[in-house]
């Protein structure tokens, strides 16, 4: 079911099933600001008052960022986030677009579609609108509440002959700074697991299974990339990515599309499969 709804003064659409809620802002955005069981808390990290940067505001949430080839973070990553958008509506399907920013001429939008009753698609997508060639990714962050929890990354390939792991650790970025060694991040097998202990931390890792999970008191929220392993990821190769922010304030799940020239008229997407198990 799709409806639309105010969620923390801000024209928002609801979308549920039995098993889930999500619900998806485009007053500001587009973003995810609420994501949990249909009958649970939200287990994502919003705050229409916290952190902000020359006239931007971070809310939380999940958002459609860019990656630039060699670059961290620039202007253009994140800042046009917070525009007011259009929708679409179907019975199983909502669709949120921003305006074409006025610099680079992007337009940001997010899909959110029903698969079953445990499962939601969120298709991330940028189009170039403008007359000039553009170059970059669709990143996906996600803000999670990190407390009392722990994010989880299954590593390598089942079933072939050949398999490396292949982890990228930022260690001075966007006025953070991280050590290498690290008791909140471990080893479990052929997992990494992240137990938030309030220090900032980030990981980057070619995860050819596509997932980051978040295991809750009794379940789990896991988000699910398709891996191409022909596609030119960030990070030399990393398609997905970790984030815990001091103090706990949240951390994130992050994945990352493929990094290519962007013609004018030409869109590229990050698809995820957002389920609670």
């Amino acid at each position: 079911m799709i409806k639309k709804i105010q969620f923390d003064g801000f024209d928002a659409l609801e979308i549920s099933t039995s098993a889930l809620k999500a619900i998806l802002v485009y007053e500001v955005g587009p973003r995810i600001a609420f994501f949990g069981k249909a009958d649970g808390p939200n287990l994502l990290y919003w705050d229409k008052d916290g952190p902000s940067r020359n006239g931007w505001k971070l809310f939380g949430g999940h958002r459609v960022w860019l990656t630039r080839p060699m670059a961290d973070e620039s202007e253009d990553t994140y800042l046009p986030d917070n525009s007011c958008c259009s929708i679409e509506l179907t019975e199983t399907k909502a669709i949120a677009i921003a305006k074409p920013d006025s610099y680079t001429h992007l337009e940001r939008g997010m899909e959110v579609e029903i698969i079953s009753e445990n499962q939601i698609r969120v298709r991330n997508f940028v189009k170039n609108s403008g007359d000039l060639i553009y170059s970059g990714g669709v990143w996906s962050p996600t803000c999670v509440d990190p407390d009392g929890k722990q994010i989880v990354i299954p590593l390598g390939v089942d079933d072939t002959s050949w398999d490396i792991v292949r982890i990228v650790i930022p260690r001075v970025f966007a006025g953070n700074h991280t050590v290498l060694e690290d008791d909140q991040a471990a080893f479990e097998g052929n997992d990494l697991v992240i137990t938030p202990k309030g220090r900032t931390l980030k990981r980057c890792c070619c995860a050819p299974k596509g997932k980051v999970l978040l295991k809750c008191d009794g379940y789990t929220f896991e988000k699910y990339t398709p891996y191409n392993k022909l596609f030119q990821y960030p990070f030399e190769g990393c398609n997905v990515a970790c984030f815990v922010g001091m103090n706990n304030f949240m951390a994130e799940m992050e994945s990352f599309g493929g990094e290519s020239e962007v013609i004018p008229g030409e869109v590229i997407e990050n698809i995820e499969y957002w389920s609670i198990i």
